[in-house]
């Protein structure tokens, strides 16, 4: 049997290679991710680096992966949940985090929303703002479509609640 890079076997590769693929993926996709990132843990800056974080995973695995799109966007949330535990690991501990300046305003939407639930602010986030179905959300958080039926209807009740004149 013949391998990958022995004379006779040429490598399937489409035209421009992976690297190139994967620059244009990551120009369509850098902006959206990166908002999605900022929506779960609220400061630009951390965002831009988990998004950053989830392409660095992901460059070597881009021409293998199915869905690139799914894959990196399940890479940036869990990127958002291990900014968060860690936030709330200094809390516990007693230790003041570093200094971060926010100079994009928010609205009080944007606060209630940030004031859900990990999972529903994430449902919210994925639903609205990524505009997913059902099932994509439930594909990225690793949950089952119910998960997401339930949480998504907990986050538009408490939000209404909150944002009731």
């Amino acid at each position: 049997m013949e391998r990958v890079g022995e004379v006779g076997v040429e490598p399937v590769v489409a035209v421009g290679g992976p690297r190139r693929e994967f620059g244009e993926f990551y120009e369509q996709r850098y902006a959206p991710m990166v908002q999605l990132a900022w929506s779960l843990v609220d400061v630009r800056e951390v965002a831009e680096e988990a998004v950053q974080d989830a392409f660095a995973a992901m460059y070597s695995r881009y021409a293998t992966v199915r869905d690139p799109d799914a894959y990196l966007r399940t890479c940036v949330v869990n990127n958002c949940r291990k900014v968060l535990r860690r936030r709330r690991l200094v809390r516990r501990l007693g230790q003041s985090p570093s200094p971060v300046s926010v100079n994009d305003p928010h609205d009080h939407v944007f606060d209630a929303i940030g004031r859900l639930p990990r999972r529903q602010r994430e449902v919210v986030v994925l639903r609205y703002q990524q505009g997913l179905t059902d099932a994509d959300i439930a594909a990225t958080l690793g949950v089952p479509v119910g998960t997401v039926k339930s949480a998504l209807s907990r986050a538009k009740q408490q939000l209404r609640e909150e944002l009731a004149p």
